[in-house]
């Protein structure tokens, strides 16, 4: 197995514009992984409709649209690697994938520890200073 990962990420296999077919273990992984994100997803929308905190349900369902999103475009790939299509089966639009994953999930935490905590500050100072109004 090591010895697989070892060549599956390696710089020359990896960029490489016709690589050879993927091995029945990885595809199994990469649809495992595909669909979980997929599944996450559905979990998340459930949790939307229960939460009734308006802040947090922005921020799920920026989640929620992550995960689906990469999880499609993840089957999406393995489809293409699977059938052999020659560019866009190519390894390294898993480089690419991961990268959007990484850069869309930064953009979300940061909202979700940074944005909201302000808000909910905006929010309260906005609450106390209007009961002294008449």
């Amino acid at each position: 197995m090591i010895n697989y990962l070892k060549y599956f990420f390696n710089p020359s296999h990896l960029f490489s514009l016709r690589p050879q077919a993927m091995e029945a273990r990885a595809v199994i992984i990469l649809a495992v992984v595909f669909g979980a994100l997929i599944i996450i997803s559905l979990g998340l929308f459930f949790l939307i409709n229960k939460t009734k905190d308006g802040l947090k349900v922005k921020g799920y369902r920026r989640l929620s649209h992550l995960f689906l999103g990469m999880g499609i475009s993840g089957l999406a790939y393995l489809f293409f690697a699977w059938q052999g299509i020659a560019i866009l089966g190519s390894r390294f639009w898993l480089l690419v994938w991961l990268l959007v994953l990484v850069i869309w999930l930064f953009f979300i935490v940061k909202y979700l520890l940074r944005e909201v905590p302000k808000l909910r500050r905006e929010i309260e100072e906005k609450r106390s200073f209007s009961k002294y109004i008449p």
